[in-house]
């Protein structure tokens, strides 16, 4: 996750790169902090309300420069804000779902 979080900083772009990219390497890892202090439970809705402002910016920052008008080609774009924004987004919702799941033994 940190890897993408600098993969998504290497835009330069403040508001479109580097601050989402910031946003989600916070959140994720005091989510990941506060899970760990809590003895991973199965179903937490702090734990999981927590990664939501790290959504919020992982979606940013496939978006961001788009809708910003930065000035970049397309390849750029792809490779610098839409790339690493849509991995970011699917790391956090992979990572929501596990924190979600609830123990086999307590039913749905």
């Amino acid at each position: 996750m940190i890897a993408v979080c600098a993969w998504g900083a290497a835009s330069g772009a403040w508001l479109a790169g580097v601050l989402p990219a910031l946003v989600v390497a916070a959140f994720s890892g005091g989510d990941y902090v506060l899970w760990i202090r809590r003895g991973r439970p199965w179903h937490d809705p702090l734990v999981i309300v927590l990664l939501l402002p790290a959504l919020a910016a992982a979606l940013w920052l496939a978006v961001g420069g788009t809708l910003l008008g930065d000035d970049r080609s397309d390849t750029a774009r792809l490779v610098l804000e839409t790339g690493p924004g849509l991995a970011l987004t699917g790391l956090v919702c992979t990572i929501v779902s596990y924190h979600g799941r609830h123990h086999p033994e307590e039913g749905p």
